[in-house]
């Protein structure tokens, strides 16, 4: 079967799922597991498309409608770029599907009738915008996904907290919208066509001959797609939006939406702007970005006590070391592309990896909500006992997007921060960025140390009745930890499905994948055949099993006796929420030792200026400003339905008269 078929089948069961769940919305449970269905049907004909596409390589352009009068064409081709997205958005989705069928009873007053359906139709506009070849139906599925997902974060419409961050998320990334919109048609004008090709044919003649327009244009498209993958400052949007998600959708959020930024950058990066062009110093400006969004990002994480504010900042932080990557990469791109290809794989593999641990780390959170009601770390604690899936999945997770070997994320951080500082050899502020990169690993593990041990750990501070989740609960979460551990195991599979996604992307030829990370059971990256790393996951995984079980069974073995008592202070018992270690104190032995280390910062820091403090605050001089302005809009254009037909007639004359003006202007 072609793609295009394959595909088509998967939209199709996407809407059409989206109307039976609508239609029976009234029944929470069917719905959602109508809805999971769908998307389940549908993730396997887009995995079809997935497996094939690494299989046999990039299928055939198809064109589906034609537009000549704007020189747009609705054109649908899958390479292996497009397939290794595909594979992360389809998987993410399923499984938050999954999720959800029971976690939205957490949700009573509000109906599934806008959840359920969206959530289809969103995974359907994430498919077009990855399949789509042609930038003006690029915007419109990209349009689609945006509002899909404004309307999964405003769930809650009684919450004035959740409307405030999706009237911020709205705004924000539709700012970002113009912007591509504003470079798209500065290439249209070029090439008289929105074809991805023509449109890199124009931005290398502008490049050409008026630089300062070309460049201007990378820089439109940078901000619009660094926008959407949450990147500081254009990112501002995501540590508000993710808190007050449901937790299924924050998954896909982390999970999901911000990859589709990343995906853009990489077009425009690796497909659009020549490799002899000003590629290296836009790497530069984009590992620059990156290493700000980490740096800033991961220690305000830590400081945070609602579980899911922390991974919201947490996933800008990781977004961070996905751009030093890529930035790394597209600078050594021109002079040294074995080394840019590392880079690239690198940050293509945090990718895929970021989207498991953050999409199991935030169903954990939300698994903690549904059983508890609470976000407030320091209001829980010792549910370790009580959610032993959710605890151990949650764990994994936390390891492994602290960088701790063998899991996922320290391969994939290894090979990132390993290029950083090669490349940091002739580029000195590489190996400044790269350092940067490798102390916020440290605060990385304090921030998860402090959500496995302020939630999981330590003596029950709830409830005793509290117990695990549902399994359609519990099972997510256990796979996406379970993909932690195999793709930190084996790291070579994911490693060479980047590299053939490159190999599709980029505009020069790159060294094999054999030649860049070595054999099948270590991970050996190499420059000019010569090895310059070793890493060898599956026998640090063998050596970590073999030592637990004989620390374990030493411990049985010598069968000391357990005695319980209660905690004594000044004489007295106390109960264990009286005397446990709240997640706020974890962050003071931190600023202690940052403190020791650098004894030039102050204890105390001193007041922030009130007048750079306004300058700042972006919420009060521009989202909400622009939040209202667009309320008065939308009550003035109210005012005119009335239900008079005079009064719609004479919009019709309006209307009618300011075409007819626009048509003599345009003549």
């Amino acid at each position: 079967m072609s793609h295009v078929f394959l595909l088509g089948l998967a939209g199709a069961l996407l809407l059409g799922g989206a109307i039976v769940s609508l239609a029976l919305a009234r029944h929470r449970i069917l719905s959602g597991w109508l809805a999971f269905g769908a998307a389940t049907a549908a993730g396997v004909a887009v995995f079809a498309v997935v497996v094939d596409t690494f299989r046999a390589g990039a299928g055939q352009e198809t064109v589906l409608l034609r537009l000549p009068v704007l020189g747009a064409a609705w054109t649908v081709l899958v390479d292996p770029l497009s397939a290794f997205f595909l594979a992360i958005a389809a998987a993410i989705c399923v499984l938050s599907a999954l999720f959800s069928v029971h976690y939205m009873a957490h949700f009573e007053r509000d109906s599934v009738a806008r959840f359920y359906p969206v959530l289809l139709v969103f995974l359907a506009s994430v498919v077009g915008v990855l399949v789509t070849t042609d930038f003006l139906f690029f915007l419109v599925f990209w349009e689609l996904m945006t509002l899909t997902s404004f309307f999964l974060v405003t769930f809650e419409s009684e919450s004035r907290t959740t409307q405030r961050a999706g009237r911020k998320y709205f705004i924000v990334t539709h700012a970002a919208t113009l912007g591509l919109i504003a470079g798209a048609l500065v290439l249209w004008q070029t090439s008289g066509s929105f074809h991805f090709g023509a449109m890199r044919d124009a931005l290398a003649t502008l490049l050409g001959t008026r630089p300062l327009v070309g460049n201007l244009v990378i820089l439109l498209f940078l901000l619009g797609f660094a926008t959407k993958a949450g990147v500081l400052p254009m990112g501002d949007w995501l540590p508000d939006a993710h808190p007050v998600a449901p937790s299924g959708m924050s998954a896909v959020l982390s999970g999901a939406l911000v990859k589709i930024g990343i995906y853009g950058l990489l077009r425009v990066f690796c497909g659009f702007v020549p490799v002899a062009g000003p590629v290296a110093g836009w790497g530069i400006v984009l590992a620059l970005a990156g290493t700000g969004s980490l740096f800033v990002a991961m220690p305000t994480a830590l400081a945070q006590t609602d579980s899911k504010r922390l991974m919201a900042f947490s996933t800008v932080g990781q977004i961070g070391y996905i751009c030093l990557g890529l930035g790394v990469g597209l600078y050594c791109l021109p002079d040294r592309p074995a080394l840019a290809a590392l880079a690239l794989m690198g940050a293509l593999f945090h990718t895929a990896n970021h989207a498991c641990f953050k999409a199991c780390l935030f169903l954990g959170a939300g698994a903690v909500l549904y059983r508890t009601g609470e976000r407030n770390m320091d209001k829980l604690g010792g549910l370790g006992g009580a959610m032993p899936v959710t605890a151990s999945s949650s764990m994994l997770a936390s390891l492994s997007i602290a960088g701790v070997p063998p899991l996922n994320g320290f391969a994939s951080k290894w090979l990132i921060l390993a290029t950083c500082l090669l490349a940091g050899m002739t580029a000195p502020l590489f190996l400044v960025l790269g350092i940067v990169g490798l102390f916020i690993s440290l605060v990385t593990l304090a921030s998860f140390l402090k959500v496995v041990g302020a939630v999981f750990l330590g003596q029950p501070s709830e409830d005793p009745r509290v117990r695990e989740v549902p399994w359609t609960m519990a099972a997510p979460q256990a796979v996406l930890a379970a993909l932690c551990v195999l793709l930190g195991v084996f790291p070579q599979v994911p490693l060479r499905l980047a590299h053939a996604a490159l190999a599709s992307a980029v505009q020069i030829d790159l060294p094999s994948s054999q030649a860049l990370i070595g054999g099948p059971w270590t991970l050996a990256p190499s420059i000019g055949g010569l090895s310059v790393a070793f890493w060898a996951p599956l026998t640090i995984a063998a050596a970590l099993v073999v030592l637990s079980a004989l620390a374990y069974g030493l411990q049985r073995s010598a069968a000391a006796r357990v005695r319980r008592v209660d905690v004594w202070t000044c004489g007295e018992p106390h109960g264990p929420s009286a005397v446990r270690y709240p997640a706020t104190s974890l962050f003071v032995p931190f600023k202690d030792a940052f403190h020791g280390i650098y004894p030039a910062v102050p204890a105390r820091a001193p007041a922030f200026p009130p007048a750079l403090r306004k300058a700042l605050d972006l919420d009060r001089w521009l989202f909400m400003p622009a939040a209202r302005a667009v309320d008065r809009a939308a009550h003035g254009v109210g005012l005119t339905h009335a239900g008079i037909p005079q009064l719609y007639l004479l919009w019709i004359v309006v209307a009618a008269a300011v075409v007819v003006a626009i048509v003599l202007l345009a003549s």
